[in-house]
C-alpha cells in the first residue's frame, strides 16, 4: 500500500529529522510504499501570528555581537546542509504533496501544537482535515504546550474537537496530549514513544568512536541565555577538563560547534562524556545511547519533556537548581530498567503500526 507520512519533517532540526526517518523506515520495513506529504500553510492565529519581519528579526538577533562572523558561517552552514543535504537525502520533496494515499500517517513531533509561531501557522491538515486517503491514523503525536485552555481562549476548540473526532486511530506521545485528546474526543488515545527510540541508526552513524573529551551542549539559540546557567556548566566542564561542544547552534560560550549530518549527531551523543539539554530530542537522544545527562526543563517544553522523563524514571536527571548540576551529572544511571522498558514500548508501537496500516479501521482509540 501507498503510506504518507505527514510530520514536522520540513522543520531543519536534527530531531526532526530522525524521528521522520525512523517512521519511514520501520513502515517500509512492513512491506509498505511510504513518502512524506508536506504541510500545506492554514491561517496565522491570536497571539501567535508569525509576521513578515519575523524571520528577519529572528536573524538579526541570533547574529547580533562581535562575533558575527561565527555566527552567521554557522547558520549559513546550518541551513544550506539541510536544505540541499539531509532534507533531499529523507526524501522531502518541495511544494504541495497531497497526492493520493492509501493511508496517511500523522505524526510524530508536535503536529497539533498550534499555540506557537510557526511559519505554517494552524494547518486544519495537521489534524486531519482535507487528506486524500481512505484511512488517516496518528502515530505518538504531541500538542506541545498546547492545552485544552488554550485552544478554548484561541476560539479552536470545537474545530479541533471536531476534526480529531474523525480519525480513524490517534496515538500520542505525552500525558498532556492523551488528556487533550479525552477531553476533547471523549476518548482515550493510545500512547507510544517518540520513533528515534525504536530504530536502530548503527548502519547510517559512523563506526569510528570519538574520543570522550567533550560535554555535548544541544539547544537552540537564545534558550541556554542565563548567566547562572552558562556559568554552571563552564564550572563543571572545566573541572573534568573537557571541552563543551555544541552542535547545530553557535553558543559564544562553548568551546566548539560543529553541524555535522544527522546520523553523526547520534555517534556524537553515543561518545560524549556527559550531556547538557533543554530540548526533547536531545534528552531522548541521550536515553537512547545511555549517557550521563541533565535536563533543563523550559516552560515552553515542560509538558511533553517532564512526561519523557518520568517514563522512563529519569525524573531526577532534571535540573531545577543549577548549584546541583554537578551532583546529577555525576550519578550514576541504571539503564538497565530503562532498557527493558525501551524494548518493550518500541514492540508495542512498532505492533500499533502493523495493526492498524491496513484497510480495517478500528472503533476504538
Amino acid at each position: 500500500m501507498k503510506i504518507g507520512i505527514l510530520s514536522m519533517q520540513e522543520v531543519k532540526n536534527y530531531g526532526s529529522f530522525l524521528q521522520a526517518f525512523s517512521l519511514r523506515k520501520n513502515i517500509e520495513a512492513l512491506g509498505h510504499e511510504c513518502d512524506f506529504v508536506n504541510i500545506i500553510p492554514g491561517r496565522q492565529i491570536g497571539d501567535y501570528k508569525q509576521g513578515k519581519l519575523h524571520k528577519v528579526q529572528m536573524l538579526i538577533e541570533r547574529l547580533w555581537g562581535l562575533d558575527f562572523v561565527k555566527r552567521l558561517k554557522t547558520i549559513y552552514q546550518f541551513q544550506t546542509r539541510f536544505s540541499k543535504e539531509f532534507l533531499p537525502y529523507l526524501g522531502v520533496k518541495k511544494g504541495k504533496t497531497v497526492g493520493y494515499h492509501d493511508i496517511i500517517v500523522i505524526g510524530s513531533d508536535e503536529v497539533f501544537n498550534c499555540a506557537q509561531k510557526t511559519w505554517f501557522g494552524f494547518s486544519p491538515q495537521l489534524y486531519g482535515e482535507g487528506l486524500n486517503a481512505n484511512k488517516v491514523i496518528t502515530y505518538a503525536a504531541s500538542f506541545g504546550a498546547t492545552t485544552v485552555e488554550k485552544l478554548q481562549k484561541l476560539g479552536l476548540k470545537e474545530e479541533v474537537a471536531k476534526m480529531l473526532g474523525n480519525l480513524d486511530q490517534i496515538s500520542v506521545r505525552d500525558e498532556n496530549s492523551r488528556m487533550t485528546i479525552e477531553a476533547l474526543t471523549g476518548k482515550i488515545p493510545q500512547m507510544h514513544v517518540d520513533p528515534v527510540l525504536i530504530y536502530d541508526y548503527s548502519q547510517y552513524m559512523p563506526q569510528k568512536t570519538h574520543k570522550s573529551d567533550y560535554i555535548i551542549v544541544y539547544s537552540y539559540p537564545g534558550r541556554i541565555s542565563d548567566k547562572k546557567e552558562i556559568a554552571a556548566i563552564q564550572t563543571f566542564a572545566k573541572k573534568k577538563g573537557l571541552k563543551l561542544l555544541s552542535i547545530g547552534h553557535y553558543f559564544p560560550w562553548c568551546d566548539d560547534v560543529v553541524v555535522p549530518t544527522p546520523f553523526e549527531v547520534l555517534g556524537l551523543f553515543r561518545d560524549a562524556a556527559y550531556i547538557v539539554t533543554d530540548t526533547f530530542h536531545g534528552s531522548v537522544f541521550s536515553i537512547k545511547y545511555n549517557k550521563k545527562f541533565c535536563t533543563i526543563v523550559r516552560e515552553m517544553n515542560n509538558q511533553k519533556l517532564t512526561y519523557l522523563l518520568k517514563q522512563f524514571g529519569l525524573e531526577s536527571r532534571i535540573v531545577s537548581d543549577l548549584s546541583k548540576l554537578k551532583n546529577i551529572m555525576e550519578t550514576e544511571i541504571d539503564y538497565n530498567p530503562v532498557n527493558m522498558k525501551i524494548a518493550l514500548e518500541a514492540q508495542r508501537s512498532k505492533e500499533y503500526l502493523k495493526r492498524n496500516l491496513s484497510f480495517q479501521v478500528s472503533s476504538q482509540f
